[in-house]
């Protein structure tokens, strides 16, 4: 299947990786999806471009942005409507974060996300996602500010 090699190639820096019975869930588009039936568990979200890989120390990556919730559906509805916002303002008349000028300007984003179970918490995930994608790339994602997986 053409698209689980996508994804694979797209999450290619995790490595031996499996949220605790967790599960995985693909919004393919976050502009346009409905995110009814995405998860309200807390977990871990990868904001991924469709078309553009962009270059870091390391390599090169279409991870646009790694980021963690209590709640991976209302987050994503967050990101939904800061990204519909940013497409929709023709005259650049407000400042949008870079994560969405990113996604406005090269496809939008795909969405893979990782719900914790157990004990798990969503950010010692992401620490652990982050972490590996540092590892591999000597670079944070290009949406993600701060380091504070270390």
């Amino acid at each position: 299947n053409i698209f689980i090699y996508k994804m694979n190639q797209c999450l290619s820096f995790i490595r031996n990786f499996r949220p605790i019975k967790g599960s995985d869930g693909v919004i393919r588009n976050l502009v346009d999806d409905d995110l009814s039936e995405v998860s309200t568990n807390n977990g871990v979200y990868i904001l991924v471009s469709p078309r553009t890989r962009f270059v870091y120390p390391k390599g090169s990556s279409k991870v646009i942005y790694i980021g963690q919730t209590n709640n991976i559906k209302r987050r994503l509805k967050e990101h939904q409507k800061n990204l519909r916002n940013a497409i929709f303002d023709n005259h650049n008349e407000i400042w949008h974060p870079d994560r969405y000028n990113y996604m406005k300007y090269h496809g939008g984003a795909k969405v893979y996300y990782y719900t914790c179970k157990g004990n798990q918490e969503s950010k010692e995930l992401e620490s652990r996602i982050m972490e590996m994608f540092y590892d591999k790339y000597m670079a944070t994602p290009i949406g993600n500010c701060e380091r504070s997986f270390r």
